[in-house]
Formats: C-alpha cells, structure tokens, sequence
C-alpha cells in the first residue's frame, strides 16, 4: 500500500494525516467514523465484501493490472438515470441513488456524491465504504486527490471509456499524469465481468412512435432545425448522444429505462443524411415507414439504420472516409455528463467542436402543441392527485392502516384512471416521518414506515402521460403538527410563491433565481440540500435541459418562452421530517408597464393542487404572498372544482374546499 499522501488544502493536511492513521488502527471508514455493520445496520445495507474481492482480483489479472478502478453512474449516453441493467456502481456499493462516482483501489473504496443522498448512502453502503459528501464544509478530496493520496507514482487507473464522460476523462488523466500515473482504456467493463448473476436483462420492449397529435413538430422539421444551427456554426457532423434527444428529434418513444419513455440508441445528422444506430429489434415496420428508412438514400430526408453495437466502429470510419468537415460532440450539459470519451478520443482536435448540443434548448422550448398537452397532462394528473389526497386523509382518520409502499401503489392506481397514462415519471417518494428527512428516498420492505397522525407524510410524485410529464410533491400531516413544523412549511411555500411572482428578463439566468427560493428560509437559518428547479420533459425525462435552479449549475442558462420547470424548496430535519413543496409552471410573457431591456417573462402554474391549511401560519407571509395563494387557490378551485364535481368526486371536492378559502391573518406582514 502507497502512503496516503495529501494535494487538498494545506491547512487541512494534519487532520488528513490522522483521520489516515485512525482509519489504519479501527478499521472504520475515514469518513464514517460510526459506522457499523452486522445486526445493527440499517436494514437496507448491502453486504459488498465479495464483490469488492472478485473486482479486485480481476484488477490485479495480468491482463488489466490496474490500481484503481473508476465506476461512473453513467451508462454509455451519460444518462442521469440508467436501466436496471446498467446500474454498475448500485451493484459494486449497494447505492441506489442517480448521482455519484465510485473508485476502489485494491485496499480502499470509495463513493462521491450530493446532498440529496448523503442520508440514503449512508444507509445503503456497507462499512467497506468511504462516503464522500459533495458540498460540505471542510471539502471532501476530490476524486483525483483521493487516487493521488492513495496510489504511488506509476500507477494505472482503469475505466470504462463508454461510460466515463470525455470532459472527466481528460482532466482525471491529466491530473494523475502530473502525478506520474495514468489512466487506461478498459473497453471490457470489469464490473460486468463480476456482476455474472442476478443482472437485471435489457429491455427487448419495442420502439413506438409519438404521434404529431402530441409531438406538434414532425421529425424532418427538427433535422432541419439542426441543419440551421450547424450551417451558423460552421458544423458539417452533429452527433446526438442523450436518450431523450434522440427520442424527441425522431419522435419516437420507448422503455428501455425505467420511468422514462427512451430508447438505447445514437443518432447523427450530418449535411446530406441521418443515421440512428438502433437495436434493429426493437423497429416495428410503422417505426421504419415513420423514419423512411427502407430504400433510404444520401440525399433524402429519411433515416439510415445501422446495428447499436457498430457505432464505435461506423463512428470512426466515417471521421476517416466520409467526414471532412467539422464534427460537433456534445459538451456537458444540464442535468447530463459530455459525450463519452469513446467518442472524443476518435475526432481530430482540428476538427472537433466540443459544445453543448443545440438540442437541448430546442427541446427545452415547447411548441404550442406541446404546451396544450403538458397542462392537459398536468390537469388530469392534479385530479388523481386530489382524489388520492382525500382518501387517504380519510383513511388515516378511520384508523384504517396504510404504509409508505400501500399509499404509493394507491397513488398510482388513481392516475392509471387518467386518460393517455403511460404509467409514473420516477420512482414514488413516499416518505413518512424520518424518512422524509431522506431528499430522495425510495421505500421498500426494510424500510417502509406506517402513516400515520404522529408526522408529516411528504409525497413527490409524478405521471407519464402520452401528452405531457408531470412531477408535483405536497407534505401533509394528518394529526397535529408542531410549531417548527408549520414554520418550516409556511417558509418553504413562501420560497414557492416567491419563485412563481418573480419577473425576469433575457439576461437573468436560472442559478441567479435559487436565492429567490431560499430566502425565507435562510431568515430562519434554514436551508436545504438540493436545487431548487429543473426543467421538465414532455412525455420524456422528468429531469430536462436546459434549466436547473441551482448554487451548484455550473452551466447557467437564461429562461425562455415555453419552457416548463418546476419549483421546489424543501426543508429537512435528519432522523426527524422533512418538507417539500412542489408545482410544475410554464415560461410565459410577464405584462409589465414598461419594457426596458425586454421582453419580460414569468411563471405560469400548471399543477393545481391545494396546499395544507393545517400546516400554514399566515402571520409569516407578506401581503403579496398571501394574496398570490388565494388567488392560486381560487384557481384550483375553478379548474378542479370543476371537473371533481362533473365527475361526481364528492370526497375529493370536500377536500379541495376546506383548504381553499381565502387566507385572513390576524398580523399581516407589510408587502416588500
């Protein structure tokens, strides 16, 4: 074993140097001094010793002899949420969460993520584990400052260079070589050599197409779109890499990753033809005919198909025989890692344009088709939602019994009663009570807790409809809440109703509103550990680009009309509750007395859900506040009181009108 030697900080290097030699003697993680396995481990602790051994035995072959090895989240499109099959660093861990990076070297492992999973790794992760906590106070090392502490000069350090994102790759690689190590190409992925049982199979479900009833915009429509971006910058190749990119260009939709309507495939338009490397399986004769493919010729508007598994290889010919021109590779964008390093590696630095793929903001604007159908989707789905609110809320008083699993399978049964369901946009977080205090937590048999009137119950959920995607969290609490509790609610609506009053213009940028969210509740000393906005797909990813109201958005983006976001502040009592509060709103024209610096726009709600009466102290909130949430509610009210009574819900409509009558609070806190 090299000695542990430290790059980060200087002032933190005596604290390294013990927490080195601590870990040495207990054998406890460095960075999670208390944790424990056996009887008293969380009951949903993945047991890793083994699988750790066999990567490690692999590592040390003759035929890979690597030091470390790096296991990214991605799959082979960089994707934020990956199939079941492709959940390497899940396997190799036990974390379940979408965002991290794990490293093992022969004696040590060690996984990087957000706040949003610091609690959940904790839980899932045995013992073998070191937890790195992104965005914490003092800062973890790095990951290449961790290889660098752990490994000697030269040494190698493998990855899959499919999975590991070019922009990660070049700076790794150039970091460890000023170190004396390197990086090496392991284009046979070590933990699919290991993970030989119990791996989920790829989805064999076939390829649809989205009808134009939705789509609004025909596919050959979108490649020109492209064709004029690539004619502006001088482009002759586009490659288009994300799974929800190549589905919305084509429209075209699929199954290949739970939740998320895409397909495993890559696409390339370059300035006389298209070409999708495609699981030929998956193509029904509607899909060919769609895309034009049989007889396709250079020079059509139609589709070139090629096998999924050839695209390295096609890639790479063409660059050499067909391409002279510039070639675009997609940059990192919101919410998605650059294209992979099996890609750049393969284009001349002479030829390369490495950018984000104009795509991502076609996409992101909403054509007026679309927009129609993510508030029809939106409105159905607020309905479902109400319905299942109110039985619950009456179930819960009843006494009868119902647990985090039970009410998010209830849940879904009220949305498949909706029209053009397609089933959930993410896995339910059905939380109750301490649970809440986990950002993004999933329950499960080991963990699931009983709802019932001792806590708040937070529920963030959403539905995949064929006209729209919809994602919508309410905390309720179904006996008598304390009076933090209804503070750190009423603040966290506040940071909900602020966002949605604000007016912003062509220059203000998403990042520059996540201080409009957090306000409220940083005059209380609160906050919270996740961003809070993104945008949101239509039939697509309940995480989408270009938007991301986040301190953290390295890529800040200005808003623009049609696009649709959500807002969300939240706030988190670790081992106690938590607290999130969530509509979906569309980009629209703010009407403004002037129009310096124009145009102006605002946020147009389209979830239609009432807020929690109970759990709301007025006194809080400004006169602007309080009179945006009337309104708000006088519009749920028109909009679903409507159809709740059209459809005879009384239940639901009971409901609804207890919480929607006008606000009057006794102190009123001046408007700014």
């Amino acid at each position: 074993m090299a000695r542990a030697r430290w790059t980060g900080p200087p002032l933190l290097a005596g604290l390294f140097v013990v927490l080195t030699v601590l870990d040495a003697i207990s054998g406890a993680p460095v960075t999670r001094p208390d944790c424990q396995d056996g009887p008293s481990a969380p009951p949903n602790r993945v047991d890793t010793s083994e699988r750790l051994q066999r990567l490690r035995e692999v590592m040390a072959d003759s035929r890979y002899n690597i030091d470390a090895y790096i296991v990214p989240m991605d799959d082979e499109h960089q994707s934020e949420y990956v199939s079941p099959h492709d959940a390497r660093i899940g396997f190799i861990s036990g974390f379940s969460g979408s965002a991290g990076l794990a490293i093992v070297t022969k004696d040590k492992a060690a996984l990087w993520t957000d706040g949003r999973y610091f609690l959940q790794a904790e839980q899932e992760m045995d013992c073998n584990w070191e937890l790195m906590r992104n965005g914490t106070e003092p800062k973890p090392p790095s990951e290449v400052q961790w290889l660098t502490s752990e490994l000697s000069r030269g040494s190698s350090v493998g990855a899959d260079p499919r999975l590991l994102a070019a922009k990660d790759w070049l700076y790794i690689d150039s970091q460890l070589r000023a170190e004396g190590m390197q990086m090496k190409l392991a284009y046979e992925n070590l933990i699919d050599l290991i993970w030989t049982e119990g791996r989920p199979p790829l989805s064999d479900e076939p390829i649809v197409v989205h009808n134009l009833t939705y789509a609004g915009k025909t596919w050959e429509s979108k490649v020109e779109e492209a064709r004029d971006y690539m004619r502006e910058e001088k482009v002759e190749v586009l490659l288009v890499s994300a799974l929800d990119e190549v589905a919305w260009l084509f429209n075209l939709r699929g199954n290949d990753i739970p939740h998320t309507p895409v397909f495993k495939a890559y696409a390339v338009i370059d300035s006389d033809s298209v070409h999708l490397w495609v699981d030929p399986d998956k193509l029904t004769d509607e899909v060919r005919q769609h895309l034009r493919a049989p007889g396709c010729q250079i020079g059509d508007m139609c589709v070139t198909l090629h096998f999924y598994q050839e695209v390295l290889h096609n890639f790479g010919t063409y660059i050499r025989q067909k391409w002279k021109g510039k070639i675009l590779l997609p940059d990192e964008s919101t919410f998605i890692d650059s294209v992979s390093f099996s890609f750049y590696n393969q284009v001349p630095a002479s030829r390369l344009v490495f950018v984000e793929s104009p795509i991502v903001r076609m996409k992101g604007r909403k054509n007026e088709v679309e927009i129609a159908g993510m508030k029809a989707a939106n409105k159905r789905d607020s309905v479902a939602l109400c319905e299942f609110l109110a039985f619950m809320e009456e179930e819960i008083h009843a006494g009868k019994e119902w647990d985090e699993i039970s009410a998010a399978e209830k849940l879904k049964e009220f949305r498949a009663e909706q029209t053009l369901f397609r089933g959930i946009s993410f896995e339910t977080i059905s939380a109750f009570g301490s649970n809440g205090a986990v950002i993004h937590y999933a329950p499960s048999n080991a963990t699931k807790l009983p709802i019932d009137t001792s806590s708040t119950y937070l529920l963030d959920s959403g539905g995949q409809y064929l006209d729209g995607t919809t994602d919508v969290t309410r905390t309720m609490h179904y006996g008598q809440p304390t009076e933090f509790q209804k503070e750190a609610y009423t603040r966290v609506l506040m940071g909900v109703i602020d966002l949605a009053t604000t007016v912003v213009n062509r220059k203000i940028t998403d990042t520059q509103l996540e201080i409009v969210a957090r306000e409220p509740l940083f005059r209380a000393g609160l906050s919270y550990r996740h961003g809070s906005g993104h945008g949101i797909g239509s039939y697509l990813g309940i995480h989408e680009g270009p938007i991301n109201i986040s301190f953290r958005n390295k890529l800040p983006h200005v808003f623009e009309l049609g696009q649709f976001l959500s807002h969300e502040p939240g706030f988190y009592k670790d081992g106690s509750f938590g607290i999130r509060l969530e509509n979906i709103v569309l980009v629209k024209n703010a009407e403004t007395k002037h129009n310096f610096d124009g145009p102006y726009m605002t946020f147009e709600p389209v979830t239609l859900v009432p807020f929690e009466r109970d759990l709301i102290e007025p006194d809080l909130m400004t006169v602007d506040q309080v009179q945006w949430l009337n309104e708000y509610h006088q519009l749920v009210e028109q909009e679903m009181g409507a159809v709740l009574r059209q459809g005879n819900r009384q239940r639901a409509l009971r409901w609804l009108t207890a919480r929607i009558a006008p606000i009057k609070p006794a102190n009123m806190t001046p408007s700014a």
